[in-house]
């Protein structure tokens, strides 16, 4: 998982996502505005997608994240926390 910029996320071709591993530990830390973007080979779930761990946050905290699928130029998901 790294981070990236507003610029970069343009970049990417993605459509929105509707439905303690390393990836849940960086999501509870992330602060307002941060956009993080995960790789395919780094998601190791097969029966869930990052947006399943985003849903569990929020039902727990009062935080907000949008989701999406990064198709290309690599494929993914884009998380930013928005609230």
């Amino acid at each position: 998982m790294k981070q990236i910029t507003k610029e970069e996320k343009a970049s990417f071709i993605t459509r929105p996502m509707r439905k303690q591993s390393i990836i849940r530990t960086m999501l509870l830390n992330m602060k307002v505005g941060d956009i993080y973007f995960i790789e395919s080979q780094e998601w190791k779930w097969t029966s869930a997608t990052p947006a399943f761990l985003c849903r569990r946050i929020e039902k727990d905290t009062d935080y907000k994240f949008e989701c999406e699928k990064a198709l290309q130029p690599k494929t993914g998901w884009i998380i930013e926390r928005t609230v």
